[in-house]
């Protein structure tokens, strides 16, 4: 018997010291000793949100383009988004590393796996994913009570769109990304989700990819009501292409717009900045003509 409750007393001990848990997008268990102090984010979206979370003091190292906000461009980088300094990445010794499938791919996440390093790897699809990835990270920097603050103001902010804009006049939309080639997102891409909560129908939204080119004879076919341009340069000479097509019902009504990708691009609670951004350009679509 007193076996027994010494087996037992350690397992309440081993409990009681067990670290925070979560399982990441590709369904993988990450446990920790402690809440995590030394990360790396290789992704500018999730280095934005250990920010959002309050992690500015955990960060230790990131990726190019972890831009926002403006204390993250301070951080020492070690990587662009598909190429790994391995060795000064290792010579920070993080505690966790943050890792985008999308942008880093298997390749990278395998080796890093493989240096023994603690690995979450974000897939993030749709808007609700966002919540999902700022609770889980919460619990492993130890900051669930910023993740549920941050969590319910971003889900207050979706709310608040969709009563303004959801239920109203449904508008086809064309969102262009690049010029050349012609890009859009796919129906699978947090983007189109963006779209439907603002009452806009993606018109490529059956496209295979997540981000299809396209002939310029395909947006000619569906002559959407509104052209959207989320490019990061050439919002002049996108303009300035689609005036060739006078025959559009988007050219021709003068319902072309541009948004700031910076907002509508990132898997991060900005995302609402140019969500509001997206559905009063395409409310405009709705506006009567003169």
């Amino acid at each position: 018997m007193g076996r027994l409750w010494a087996i037992l007393a350690l397992i309440v001990v081993s409990q009681a010291q067990a670290g925070p848990t979560v399982v990441d997008d590709l369904g993988n268990k990450i446990s920790l000793q402690q809440p995590a102090k030394r990360i790396i984010s290789l992704a500018p979206h999730l280095t934005e949100i250990v920010y959002a979370l309050g992690g500015d003091e955990q960060m230790t190292a990131t990726v190019a383009w972890s831009d926002f906000p403006e204390e993250a461009k301070a951080l020492p980088v070690v990587a662009s988004n598909n190429k790994i300094n391995y060795e000064l990445l290792m010579a920070y010794q993080p505690d966790l590393v943050l890792a985008w499938l999308s942008g880093n791919g298997e390749g990278i996440i395998g080796r890093l796996k493989s240096l023994g390093l603690n690995v979450y790897v974000n897939k993030p699809r749709h808007l609700q994913d966002i919540p999902d990835t700022l609770e889980k990270l919460g619990v492993l920097l130890g900051r669930e009570a910023e993740a549920k603050r941050a969590t319910g103001e971003f889900q207050a902010a979706l709310s608040e769109l969709s009563r303004q804009y959801g239920q109203s006049t449904e508008v086809d939309v064309y969102y262009q990304i690049w010029q050349a080639p012609l890009m859009t997102f796919g129906g699978s891409h947090l983007v189109s989700d963006v779209l439907t909560l603002c009452g806009g129908n993606n018109v490529f939204t059956q496209t295979a990819g997540l981000v299809p080119k396209l002939g310029v004879e395909s947006v000619l076919a569906v002559d959407p009501d509104v052209i959207i341009i989320g490019q990061y340069t050439a919002l002049e000479t996108a303009y300035a292409y689609w005036r060739q097509w006078p025959e559009l019902s988007a050219v021709k009504h003068g319902r072309i717009y541009n948004v700031d990708p910076y907002l509508l691009h990132r898997h991060t609670p900005r995302i609402v900045q140019g969500a509001k951004q997206l559905c009063e350009a395409i409310d405009q679509g709705r506006r009567p003509l003169p």
